[in-house]
């Protein structure tokens, strides 16, 4: 723990949270915590983490908050922790209340109203909720109703939740440890592939083929010489060889440095985008089998395809092509030409707009 005791040990107003997924579902959390916080500024919150790398977005998104007390590792949530909490959240791509304590109802009445709607909110999914059914009813919702990943998580209202801004903090050390790096002062970031030795089929339809992201950085080395191509991702990804620089597996605190200074950051929907976008860069994101509309951000530059999609959620959570085909051919549709235009074109743009 951060601290050396529990929240509801402070006096304060206790809250848990239990945050599942990867780094881009922790970034959207925060969304969450940070409504919390505007309805009970005075709350201390403890965060629970199922592993070492969900205790790193922990520290890395949440730990300068004021509001923000310890990291717990799962071990602890247990029965006689849990029920000291004035209330316990679980945050996914829905926010279901595990516990509500009753005294809350004096502690902070209008909080314990809004916890209520929720559950009631939540009741809609049914008595045993299905993730799978909640993202494809949110991403029905998102097109009607105009909301995204970020504000379907206001509950219908219950929380304070309006647009899809997190703050993201920057400490000194990962500044330094960015000028470390020695990156030039004009470079762009790509994403990179997981590999799954696994499955004949690649780990994410939603990612783009390795030999387009090789082509595509083959055209910028022509078309763009003056820009420096860095490959980012974490450990065991496939690596683009004619990148020029690759920076695997970093420190979290030097990766938001990195593509807070990034001309531009070139990946599918992802973890990476969230944050990038979050740092105020610009992406120019792939969309093939996720939903634009629901997981996008209106002010990046958003190519999607128009063949045979959406389906992510709709079958085997986005490992397997519905066809059967081993590529998926919405994000075959997405040309390493194409890319290579619009990232020129809004390079282009920027060097006229820094020359005026």
């Amino acid at each position: 723990m951060y601290n050396n005791k529990f929240a509801f040990e402070s006096g304060a107003v206790s809250i848990a949270f239990r945050i599942e997924g990867g780094l881009g579902d922790f970034v959207i959390a925060k969304k969450v915590f940070e409504a919390v916080i505007e309805l009970v500024p005075d709350c201390q919150v403890d965060i629970f983490y199922n592993d070492e790398r969900a205790k790193t977005y922990i520290e890395a998104f949440y730990s300068s908050s004021k509001n923000f007390n310890s990291a717990l590792s799962i071990q602890l949530f247990i029965p006689e922790n849990i029920l000291n909490y004035d209330a316990v959240l679980q945050v996914s791509h829905l926010v279901v209340i595990n516990y509500l304590n009753e005294r809350l109802k004096n502690k902070a009445p209008d909080f314990f109203q809004r916890l209520n709607k929720i559950s009631r909110y939540t009741q809609n999914f049914g008595q045993t909720i299905d993730l799978t059914a909640v993202v494809l009813r949110n991403i029905t919702r998102a097109h009607i109703l105009g909301i995204n990943r970020y504000t379907c998580l206001s509950c219908d209202g219950a929380l304070p939740i309006y647009d899809n801004r997190v703050e993201i903090s920057l400490s000194p050390k990962g500044e330094r440890g960015f000028k470390q790096l020695g990156l030039s002062k004009n470079y762009i970031t790509v994403g990179s592939n997981m590999i799954d030795s696994r499955s004949l089929f690649r780990h994410a339809l939603k990612e783009w083929s390795t030999a387009y992201a090789t082509e595509y950085i083959s055209l910028l080395n022509i078309y763009l010489p003056q820009i420096e191509v860095v490959q980012i991702g974490g450990g065991g990804v496939e690596v683009f060889k004619n990148a020029d620089r690759h920076i695997f597996d970093a420190d979290l605190e030097i990766v938001k440095h990195v593509l807070k200074n990034s001309l531009l950051h070139v990946d599918c929907e992802s973890g990476l985008v969230h944050l990038a976008t979050q740092l105020g860069t610009k992406c120019l994101v792939l969309f093939g089998p996720t939903d634009e509309k629901y997981y996008g951000f209106k002010e990046n530059l958003n190519l999607v395809s128009d063949i045979c999609r959406p389906c992510v959620w709709a079958w085997d959570n986005g490992s397997t092509c519905l066809r059967g085909a081993k590529e998926p051919p919405c994000m075959l549709s997405i040309s390493p030409q194409t890319v290579c235009e619009v990232t020129c074109n809004y390079i282009n743009h920027l060097e006229v707009k820094n020359k005026a």
